[in-house]
């Protein structure tokens, strides 16, 4: 591993916005750089660069991130090679990796850390199993793409990880979803008799792990790991970090259904392609795939299961697509997965029917007409009121417009007849406007302080861990943010992101991401910091004043002080 004192060089020693420039066009605006995105297609700039947080920004898809980040995401790199090619063009040495080794590591080891010992165990278990390679040799999988895909195997058993951990019972491999306690508070391994496909995120960390059975009588056929503070599955893509380089080079991405879809079809060199993983397509799904590409093509089998799929993650997806935009729909025909259609007709012929994919707004009609007998005018009355909730969750006008049209000439309507039906149904606002109301309003002042020291971590001082207590996770995590801002007082934003990464929930990390180069830059940071400061002082004095009062309360007049009266009476003048 990379030691993090060397990375935090790394991100204080580079320009974010050199590293930016030297790949993208950028313009000077204000205090910030913007540019048109590199991420997705657009006309005008919505890609801000900030060189006073070291940050930049797409107020388009979302894209953000620090010096590496960009790297990662733009050229497809794993965060080891980007901190390595930063590292070079600043003239320094990376320091010697090394294997993280189980005895030496620490009793309380991070979540990532135990994540990496459990994937080397599970790779180095399959390459001692002839059972596990024989299963894949039967699915037509080589050594290579299992190399490729870190693919393992879980023993049968229910505690082999005891052997690769110093301590199995610690709570950090409960907490990563790599054990389970039962009924008597024994712990044992949560997969066992499983080939063991690691999740592993955009910088290279393996987050969690899906595992298959091998005996068929097992279930379930597919087990994922549970969330944790290192996986939501609702923002996570299997296999994206080895699909990045083919989706730019291809222009397009097939999501498909499952993991072992991904890895059959990357063994016929079809690697633009990535998986859902136990949960519908979600939005952030669609905006994480909007980052490398316009084109999106679902790849669904055909049968009853596989439509009613389709139609979710279309509705899911409605919200976050723009006229720009392309989502495709591939139903397979009967009786074929992924894996099948391409060995029986080939990769060529897989392209050919993504290709061939229904576009959004035919796919659309199709399920409605399948769906809505259109012989009668009660049977349209019930089309229009299917698609009333596909329009009020449609943000490209576009879209939305030619979709009006062909439900008006489906049903028999003129466009003013059609438009006073579904007055109501207008443009959505985009997701990315949406999500930004909502998070400025949910961002309490805890949060929006947190958020001040991250971006400006001189202004933290040793008071400040006075104000919040040790009970509660949000004001524990303040501490943690002030200590840290504390000792790296002359930090970027960046930097400090990076430090408080492994101590924050994922979800809360990407809102403090998502709202740091939405700050404006002429804010008056200090002022804002001094408000809040104030205000959780008042809120602090506020709850120990009641504290005090119920204690006091307790006691009968006669065992009061002249100060506890006095308190008493400013008490209740308030």
């Amino acid at each position: 591993m990379i030691p993090e004192s060397f990375i935090q060089e790394v991100l204080n020693r580079t320009d974010v916005v050199d590293v930016i420039d030297k790949r993208v066009q950028l313009k000077k605006a204000g205090a910030n750089f913007v540019a048109c995105c590199p991420f997705h297609q657009e006309k005008s700039p919505s890609f801000s660069v900030s060189p006073s947080k070291q940050f930049y920004h797409c107020f388009g898809c979302g894209a953000h991130g620090s010096a590496i980040t960009f790297l990662i995401e733009f050229e497809g790199l794993t965060f080891v090679e980007a901190v390595h090619q930063i590292a070079s063009s600043l003239g320094l040495t990376v320091p010697n990796e090394h294997i993280a080794d189980p005895k030496k590591i620490k009793e309380n080891f991070g979540l990532e850390e135990a994540m990496k010992i459990a994937n080397q165990f599970y790779q180095k278990a399959l390459r001692a199993s002839p059972k596990a390679i024989e299963y894949l040799k039967t699915r037509g999988l080589t050594g290579k793409v299992a190399k490729e895909f870190s693919i393992g195997f879980a023993p049968d058993g229910w505690q082999n990880l005891e052997s690769a951990f110093k301590q199995y019972d610690d709570p950090s491999l409960e907490k990563a979803g790599l054990i389970q306690k039962n009924d008597k508070g024994k712990y044992y391994d949560r997969f066992r008799n499983r080939i063991m496909f690691p999740i592993i995120n955009e910088k290279g960390q393996v987050i969690a792990f899906g595992g298959r059975v091998i005996n068929p009588e097992d279930t379930p056929k597919y087990y994922n790991s549970p969330e944790t503070p290192l996986f939501q599955k609702s923002y996570e893509l299997y296999g994206l970090i080895h699909a990045r380089k083919p989706i730019r080079e291809k222009g397009y991405v097939v999501v498909v259904e499952g993991y072992m879809d991904v890895v059959a079809l990357a063994q016929h060199d079809f690697k633009n392609v990535v998986a859902t993983l136990g949960t519908a397509t979600t939005i952030y799904h669609i905006k994480k795939l909007m980052r490398y590409t316009q084109d999106i093509v679902f790849c669904f089998d055909g049968d009853n299961a596989g439509q009613t799929a389709a139609w979710r993650a279309m509705m899911n997806a409605l919200s976050a697509v723009t006229d720009n935009v392309r989502l495709k729909f591939l139903f397979l025909p009967d009786n074929h997965d992924p894996d099948s259609y391409i060995r029986e007709y080939s990769k060529d012929a897989f392209d050919q029917l993504a290709e061939d994919a229904l576009p959004l707004s035919e796919y659309i009609v199709r399920h409605l007409t399948l769906t809505n007998d259109l012989s009668s005018q009660d049977k349209k009355v019930r089309l229009l009121n299917d698609v009333e909730p596909i329009l009020n969750e449609m943000t490209a006008p576009k879209l939305h417009l030619f979709l009006r049209k062909k439900i008006a000439q489906l049903v028999g309507l003129d466009m003013q007849e059609i438009t006073n039906i579904l007055k109501d149904t207008k443009v959505a606002q985009p997701f990315s406007k949406r999500i930004k109301l909502e998070k400025r309003t949910q961002m309490n002042p805890i949060r929006r302080f947190i958020l001040f020291i991250v971006i400006k971590p001189a202004l933290a001082n040793k008071d400040d861990l006075t104000l919040f207590s040790a009970k509660e996770s949000e004001q524990i995590l303040a501490k943690s943010v002030i200590e840290i801002a504390l000792e790296n007082k002359d930090n970027n934003a960046a930097v400090m992101l990076h430090l408080i990464s492994n101590k924050i929930d994922k979800s809360i990390l990407r809102e403090m991401e998502d709202q740091i180069v939405k700050i404006d830059g002429d804010l008056p940071i200090e002022e804002e910091v001094k408000a809040l400061r104030n205000s959780l002082q008042k809120k602090l004095l506020s709850s120990a004043n009641k504290t005090k009062l119920g204690e006091l309360q307790q006691k009968s007049l006669g065992s009061l002080t002249d100060e506890e009266k006095t308190f008493l009476k400013n008490i209740r003048r308030k």
